[in-house]
C-alpha cells in the first residue's frame, strides 16, 4: 500500500489541508471534469460519505483520494474529503466537480464539494469530521466572499433539478427520492449551519502556509502565463495592476479578482438564471435572485467585479440613483 504525499500541506480554517489536485496526478487517466468555475463560484455543497477503517499513517481522506486516483470511485470528483484529522484537496477551486448529480447545474458547475466522512454513530470521531467540514466550508465561504445563505445539500441540487421550488433550505432539506444527503449531517443541518456561521463570526478562515509566500498573478487566464503583468505579494497591489480583460489569480490558480470593466453604459445583458442580486458592490447578502435582460447603469465595474444595472435603456444613468438602479450583479454572471 503507497500512501499518497501531498504536494503542499497548510492550514485553512484551522483545518490541515493535504492538497493532492488530479489535474497534476492522474496516471490511471481516469475521467475528469473539465469545465472551469474561475469567477463563477455561487457556494459550498457538503456531502457525506461513509466512514472506513483505515491502516496507521494514513486517514479516511487520503484513501478516499487514493481510491479516486485509482478509478474506485466511479465518476465522482470533489474539491475535499474531510475526515476527523484533515482535509485532502483533489481538485483546484477554478475546475467544476462531479458531485451534485445535477448535471450541468449550479450544483456541478458552480459550487466547491465537501465530502464529510463519517457513520450512522455519530460518535466523538463523527462529530469531530463534521467539525472540521463547518471551519473548511466557513472558510470557502469566507474566501469568496459569501454568507451562510451559499450553503448548500446535495439534496438541494437534486430538488432544483428535479423542479422543486422553495426558499434554499427548504431545497437543502426536503425530501428527495434519488437521495437524501449530507445523510449524517441533515436531521441537524440547522446546528450545522449554526457552527458554519460561528466560524464565519470567528474570521477562522485565515490562510497559514509559513513554508510558501503567497503571490498574487495577474494574467488573462491561469494558463496563459504569457499573459502575465506581475506577481505581487499584496492582493491589492495586484488589483490595482489589474487591467480590463485580466483577473487576479493566487497561488492554486483560483481566481479571486477579475477586471470586468471592459463593459459600458447602456450595454444591454442577459443575466443567467438564479443570480444573485446585491444592494452594493461589498455586501454579502443577497437581496434577490434575478434572470433576464436587463442594462448596464453606468457601465463602470465595481468592487467585487459589480456592476449597477437597471430595467429599460432610458433608465441608464439617470438621477436619483436609488430610483432607477436595481441593483449590482457580478459580471461573470453576464451572458456574453
Amino acid at each position: 500500500m503507497t500512501i499518497l504525499r501531498p504536494d503542499a500541506t497548510t492550514t485553512f480554517g484551522g483545518v490541515t489541508v493535504n492538497e493532492y489536485l488530479l489535474t497534476k496526478h492522474n496516471p490511471n487517466h481516469i475521467d475528469m471534469p473539465s469545465v472551469s468555475m474561475a469567477g463563477k463560484i455561487i457556494g459550498v455543497t457538503v456531502h457525506n460519505t461513509d466512514w472506513i477503517t483505515v491502516a496507521s499513517g494514513t486517514t479516511p481522506a487520503e484513501q478516499y483520494t487514493r481510491a479516486t486516483v485509482n478509478n474506485n470511485m466511479k465518476d465522482v470528483r470533489v474539491h475535499y474529503y474531510v475526515d476527523n484529522v484533515c482535509a485532502w484537496q483533489n481538485l483546484p477551486h477554478s475546475l467544476s466537480g462531479w458531485h451534485a448529480a445535477d448535471g450541468s447545474g449550479n450544483g456541478n458547475r458552480r459550487t466547491i464539494a465537501i465530502e464529510c466522512i463519517m457513520s450512522s454513530a455519530y460518535n466523538s470521531v463523527d462529530k469531530k469530521s463534521e467539525d472540521n467540514a463547518a471551519k473548511l466550508a466557513a472558510a470557502l465561504l469566507k474566501q469568496y466572499g459569501l454568507d451562510i445563505n451559499h450553503l448548500y445539500t446535495h439534496t438541494h441540487w437534486l430538488n432544483v433539478r428535479d423542479g422543486q421550488n422553495g426558499t434554499i433550505d427548504q431545497l437543502n432539506t426536503m425530501y428527495n427520492r434519488y437521495k437524501m444527503c449530507p445523510a449524517y449531517i441533515l436531521p441537524h443541518w440547522a446546528e450545522f449551519k449554526k457552527k458554519v456561521q460561528s466560524y464565519l463570526n470567528a474570521g477562522t478562515s485565515t490562510i497559514s502556509a509559513p513554508s510558501t509566500k503567497q503571490l498574487y498573478r495577474v494574467r488573462k487566464s491561469w494558463a496563459d502565463a504569457k499573459s502575465q503583468l506581475g506577481a505581487y505579494s499584496s492582493l491589492e497591489n495586484a488589483k490595482k495592476a489589474c487591467k480590463a480583460g485580466y483577473s487576479v489569480f493566487d497561488a492554486n490558480g483560483n481566481v479571486v479578482y477579475t477586471n470586468g470593466s471592459k463593459f459600458t453604459k447602456g450595454q444591454k445583458v442577459a443575466i443567467r438564471a438564479n443570480t444573485p442580486l446585491f444592494a452594493s458592490a461589498e455586501t454579502t447578502s443577497v437581496t434577490r435572485r434575478i434572470s433576464g435582460t436587463y442594462y448596464l447603469y453606468d457601465g463602470i465595474a465595481c468592487k467585487n467585479g459589480r456592476y449597477r444595472i437597471t430595467t429599460k435603456p432610458e433608465f441608464c444613468g439617470k438621477a436619483p440613483v436609488g430610483q432607477y438602479v436595481t441593483g449590482y450583479v457580478s459580471w461573470d454572471n453576464f451572458n456574453q
